[in-house]
């Protein structure tokens, strides 16, 4: 697949959907700062619409549907963030939409999804999809995937044109689930600029990345334990796959003890509340997993807000 062009789709993209989303701060973290040596820097998608960047690529999705779509409605599977970003893009236009949530999901997600009108179904992490194409099949519903879609990638690299407007020469560390994030990122920046490195980071304990990369196709791995809760897919996206594999400088991981520990920081030192699963770009670098100088300008993309701030204290406590 060429994707030398990929980059004219994202800045479509970034038309068809900047009037209904945040163009959200860039800061720098002064403590984080200082303590490493060098810049560290945050997207915070934890304070776009819906608390989540998922916004972003279902909008895009969903203004590209026919009328016809529309009506029928829109289903998905989703871990949470997508799914609100979803329900939310129903509300604004009216239309029908099931979310199939996984067992894994925060009753606080599962809630906001409710109260914004979508129905919910819940299932395991392993079946979701499954439902979720079962109800589109049987419902006309447009199935739209969280990350292993390409119009939905686009939207979520609207993210990365937003950093390069302000900025360059930087390290961007983006969580990597499924790689809709990342690969979105990914096409547009190394479509408009030769001096950004894009990193995924992903847990240790589902890393399906790091494992799909090294048998050079998407692999299931086994599903274990990690604080990450919106990073549990256990498959790359097929789609988006090749785009991780030819696009991305670096792909590492990350042990639950250093999110645990990234996490302390941004909220008690950086007083920001953040998921856990946005915690593990500066979790990665505690760890010594990405290297750095102090001339290095670190770009954290903060991926979602959608979370009490007594979880994370329980989680920091613990």
């Amino acid at each position: 697949m060429d994707y030398r062009n990929g980059y004219k789709d994202t800045i479509k993209a970034r038309e068809r959907i900047r009037d209904y989303v945040y163009d959200t701060p860039l800061i720098r973290l002064d403590y984080i700062s200082e303590a490493l040596g060098t810049s560290v820097y945050a997207k915070m998608e934890n304070m776009q619409r819906t608390n989540s960047f998922k916004i972003r690529g279902a909008l895009n999705k969903v203004r590209k549907l026919s009328p016809e779509e529309l009506e029928k409605g829109v289903v998905t599977a989703s871990s949470g963030n997508h799914g609100k970003a979803i329900a939310t893009c129903a509300k604004m236009l009216g239309i029908p939409a099931k979310i199939v949530l996984s067992d894994t999901s925060t009753e606080l997600k599962r809630q906001m999804i409710r109260n914004l009108g979508a129905e919910v179904v819940i299932t395991t992490v392993e079946k979701r999809f499954e439902v979720a194409k079962e109800i589109s099949e049987k419902e006309g519903m447009t199935f739209i995937h969280p990350f292993d879609d390409l119009d939905v990638s686009e939207g979520q690299g609207t993210i990365a044109v937003e950093i390069l407007n302000k900025m360059d020469h930087l390290k961007m560390i983006v969580p990597i689930g499924g790689g809709g994030l990342i690969s979105g990122i990914a096409m547009y920046t190394k479509g408009v600029t030769r001096w950004a490195e894009v990193i995924g980071v992903e847990p240790e304990n589902v890393a399906r990345f790091t494992a799909s990369l090294k048998e050079g196709r998407p692999i299931d791995v086994e599903r274990g334990e990690t604080l990450a809760d919106g990073l549990l897919s256990v498959k790359p996206g097929n789609h988006v796959f090749p785009i991780v594999r030819d696009l991305v400088d670096h792909v590492v991981t990350c042990q639950d003890k250093y999110i645990k520990k990234a996490l302390d920081l941004l909220y008690n030192k950086e007083k920001l509340i953040v998921e856990p699963s946005s915690a593990i770009g500066l979790g990665a670098i505690l760890e010594g997993k990405i290297k750095y100088d102090d001339r290095d300008k670190l770009v954290l993309i903060i991926t979602g807000g959608n979370v009490e701030a007594s979880s994370i204290e329980k989680i920091i406590n613990s």
